[in-house]
């Protein structure tokens, strides 16, 4: 297991005991108060109970005929009607002790007895200090008045066994909070580990894979919906980065292949020049065939590029522009190859429709349709580039009169390096990035293009650019 992984496995594990402890702390606590509050509540009934008895009967008779052993009689009488049991009473005012049960008469001094006088009735636990032996117990005090006022009466009850009970629970709490702390902890680390699993597994695979084999996919075993879906999402990755890979080792096979021609024109044709061999006609052919083949070799190249700044998604110079206006640059830049096969363009239509983007790829894209459209179509023909707006998107038709595309290859034809056996045999020069360019230019502003038959032959490549609103949007955000 990688560092990072047990790390977060590390911090699920320990947040997981440390909040388990919180919650049996917290319970441990609240059950021992309420044990304690309980076991009291019992007892201090019983001392209130004995203290109104003895008090009434001291209030209504005075103290001066009091005894110890009439109190110690008073408090077995009540303590036997009342089912009482193990408690003392001394019976005292501001000049000694007055009377007490069992021993304390002779135990029980003034001087121990005065801090009692200042306690309120409310019951309390305290260490009794008079036989000695600091016994912890639950006392209750009270003023008596009418014929006893003056006199204070205390009664009390040892608690040693209460609280030897007290501390048997406090320690199978504590045994509770730290057993059932220690158990969660291994039941964390035995869950998340199981939980993990498929991550540790996804880990080790995304680390062993390479660019030369993204064919594999990752199998997590096991594993829930979530994990499940992750894979999913990883598998779905490489097939992206396979066909990516599998697409750029194409371009630079094809680009090799077709930059290579007219390198190698002007290659043989500079070293036939270099001889001096060549008569002036011939020396004039071979710097119009070295001129044509650098003129194709730098279209070839900028195509590239224009492809490779696509797929970088390099962010271009966005502006709200006229269809219209871009439509005329696009047809103004085929005027001369038309001129040269008798091929009339013909603009059709007035859009009055603007869209936001990069005006110079719409420019190229739209360009690079008329191009074709007269280079492919018939020497002496027609074509059309027609604008129109809709609801939402301006749409321009660019038709020629040629052969037509097939509809089983109207797909394809976008793909790069892609040329039809017709075209390639009829206009040999030309890599097929033109369609590949616009596809990509389109794709960006989010519009759409296909390819349908013209009316009366031909073809028709119909784009579509969604319209600019009121206010120009913001730039499209690459992802």
């Amino acid at each position: 297991m990688r560092p990072r992984d047990r790390k977060a496995r590390t911090r699920i594990v320990v947040t997981g005991t440390l909040a388990t402890f919180a919650v049996l702390a917290a319970f441990a606590i609240a059950a021992r108060i309420a044990t304690r509050v309980l076991m009291l509540a019992d007892l201090d009934d019983e001392l209130e109970t004995l203290s109104i008895a003895i008090a009434s009967d001291l209030e209504l008779r005075g103290t001066a005929t009091v005894a110890h052993e009439s109190l110690r009689h008073g408090v077995e009488t009540n303590a036997f009607v009342y089912r009482l049991e193990h408690h003392a009473a001394v019976l005292f005012d501001a000049h000694g002790v007055l009377a007490a049960t069992g021993e304390l008469g002779h135990l029980a001094r003034h001087s121990n007895l005065l801090e009692f006088q200042r306690r309120d009735e409310q019951p309390f636990t305290g260490r009794e200090p008079f036989t000695g032996q600091q016994r912890l117990c639950r006392f209750r005090v009270t003023h008596l008045r009418e014929h006893a006022a003056g006199a204070t009466l205390l009664i009390f009850r040892s608690i040693e066994t209460i609280s030897r009970t007290l501390d048997i629970v406090d320690g199978a709490l504590a045994l509770l909070v730290f057993g059932g702390s220690l158990a969660s902890a291994l039941i964390l680390r035995y869950a998340v580990g199981r939980a993990l699993l498929p991550v540790e597994q996804v880990t080790a695979f995304a680390e062993r894979i390479t660019a030369s084999d993204l064919a594999q996919r990752v199998e997590v075993a096991a594993a829930g919906e979530e994990f499940q879906r992750l894979a999913d999402v990883i598998n779905s990755l490489l097939e992206r980065l396979d066909r990516s890979f599998d697409a750029q080792r194409r371009l630079v096979a094809d680009a090799a292949h077709e930059l290579k021609t007219p390198a190698a024109v002007i290659a043989a044709e500079a070293q036939e020049l270099a001889r001096g061999r060549l008569s002036e006609d011939e020396s004039q052919e071979s710097l119009r065939m070295i001129a044509r083949a650098a003129a194709g070799l730098a279209h070839e190249v900028d195509d590239l590029l224009e492809l490779a700044r696509g797929d970088a998604a390099q962010r271009r110079q966005w502006e709200t522009f006229d269809v219209d206006e871009a439509l005329d640059e696009s047809v103004a830049m085929a005027v001369s190859p038309a001129r040269e096969r008798g091929v009339i363009i013909m603009r059709d239509g007035r859009a009055a429709c603007r869209v936001h983007g990069d005006r110079a790829g719409f420019v190229r894209a739209i360009g690079n349709l008329v191009a074709n459209a007269v280079r492919y179509g018939p020497r002496d023909s027609e074509v059309r580039a027609t604008a129109r707006v809709t609801e939402h998107a301006c749409e321009i038709d660019v038709a020629d009169r040629g052969p037509g595309i097939p509809e089983a290859e109207r797909a394809r034809i976008f793909e790069r390096f892609v040329r039809l056996s017709s075209a390639r045999k009829e206009h040999p020069e030309g890599a097929g990035l033109g369609l590949a360019i616009v596809e990509q230019i389109v794709q960006a502003h989010g519009g759409a293009i296909e390819v349908l038959d013209r009316e009366g032959g031909g073809a028709l490549f119909r784009v579509r650019f969604p319209r600019a609103a009121t206010e120009p949007p913001q730039e499209p955000v690459v992802a």
